[in-house]
């Protein structure tokens, strides 16, 4: 019997990770039972899983009882603990890479989580009477990733995806994400979702690995009619994203201000987040139907409902202002309907974002950049619209296409797990 342990942040809970859904449909249909670890322990059930499948909620807080059990954690794992934060510590010293105090702490901490995982899912497996060919599967390259690192099963695999926010050192907080070397050392694959994010990575660990490639998220189109039944004059502007403060949102607003065009223009908005309620009095205060401008927040859509708008409703652009990204998924979905995309030069976008299907800003664009952009989006001819939206559906179709991309993925997997390297 093949096993999947899946380890995932939010996924069949929440609100995110959405995009798991495509992938996990075809995941489903290869193993003959799939354990969910997922680390949301309070969201709704958001998202239907078929198959054999059980689904484990693991808290990553540790709990009042955890704490009294700390010390017997570090007494039989003092070897353990202490190998991981010297070979850390010791290839950041060789890589000129000096650690602070306060990485220093965070190292010990994650060290301590990759333990504690490590240790909830061998009782998990013990539980299940699962023993053997199971494909540990962490979702993202962050404690997950770690805590499969260490374990070890007869004929079974560990494998992880690297997204963005995992691997992007820079750019997270605190500058710091403990573990990688360690992980690309005793993971049998890494998936990284983008060329630039793999090539990012080896550099940053200063190595390379032929177990280190490059596997594309995907996106299903759902095999329904086009049916546009709102055909608006207005020119539509979509952009999609938590409303958090590295989507910088607020720059679509500013640019929509001094934008001139003999069409109206109107500005959706799909997601939700702790700026709501900033954006919502920004744009209030700065876009007026007067000047040929509207707008409106949408709200939180599920997937399926946001895919059946762009089905049912005219779209002409959609944007992407992120100051950091990996490859993300929302672009795919317009471009699985043929939507130009301006978007930021960040991460792997420039992989979704080619020539002829939209345009790239770089990361510290102004607001007048991007406004002139959308201006000239809304004066193309239908022909010369046409063509973008030609170009965008087929990238979409030949690169992030999930139907093809991750029955391409579950038979690198299965490769692996039958070389058992």
């Amino acid at each position: 019997m093949k096993t999947l342990v899946l380890i995932t942040s939010q996924f069949p809970f929440g609100k995110g990770e959405s995009f798991i859904v495509s992938e996990f449909a075809i995941l489903s249909k290869s193993f003959d039972k799939i354990l969910i670890i997922a680390q949301n322990v309070s969201g709704e059930r958001t998202r239907n899983t078929s198959g054999n499948v059980t689904i484990y909620r693991y808290n990553p807080s540790t709990s009042f009882l955890g704490f009294l059990y700390l010390p017997l954690l570090f007494l039989t794992n003092d070897r353990t603990i202490y190998n991981l934060f010297q070979e850390e510590t010791g290839f950041r010293r060789i890589a000129g890479n000096y650690l602070t105090i306060k990485n220093l702490l965070n190292l010990f901490k994650k060290i301590v989580k990759a333990v504690q995982l490590r240790d909830f899912l061998s009782k998990k497996l013990m539980k299940e009477g699962i023993n053997e060919s199971i494909v540990f599967y962490s979702y993202w390259l962050k404690t997950g990733a770690h805590a499969i690192s260490m374990l070890k099963y007869k004929d079974s695999i560990k494998i992880a995806r690297a997204h963005g926010s995992d691997i992007y050192e820079e750019k997270t907080q605190s500058g710091y994400l403990p573990l990688l070397r360690f992980s690309a050392l005793n993971l049998n694959a890494i998936f990284f979702v983008s060329k630039h994010g793999k090539e990012y990575f080896e550099e940053k660990i200063k190595m390379g690995s032929p177990h280190f490639s490059v596997s594309c998220l995907g996106v299903t189109k759902p095999d329904i009619e086009i049916t546009k039944t709102n055909l608006s004059d207005k020119f539509v502007v979509v952009s999609c994203s938590n409303m958090v403060p590295l989507k910088r949102i607020d720059l679509i607003i500013n640019a929509l201000v001094i934008v001139k065009s003999e069409k109206e223009i109107e500005w959706l908005h799909f997601g939700d987040g702790i700026l709501k309620n900033e954006l919502e009095e920004i744009a209030l205060n700065n876009l007026k139907s007067s000047d040929g401008k509207t707008y409106r927040f949408m709200g939180y859509y599920p997937n399926e409902e946001l895919l059946k708008y762009y089905n049912n409703n005219k779209v002409d652009l959609f944007i992407n202002t992120s100051s950091t990204e990996g490859v993300p998924v929302s672009i795919m979905e317009a471009q699985s309907y043929g939507i130009p995309v301006i978007a930021t030069d960040t991460g792997g976008v420039k992989e979704l974002v080619k020539e002829g299907t939209g345009s790239l800003l770089p990361v510290n664009f102004n607001p007048d950049d991007l406004a002139k952009l959308i201006e000239h989006y809304s004066k193309l001819t239908k022909e010369e619209s046409e063509v973008i939206r030609a170009n965008a559906m087929r990238n979409w179709n030949s690169n992030f296409n999930a139907v093809s991309n991750y029955k391409d993925f579950i038979m690198r997997v299965n490769s692996i797990l039958a070389s058992g390297k």
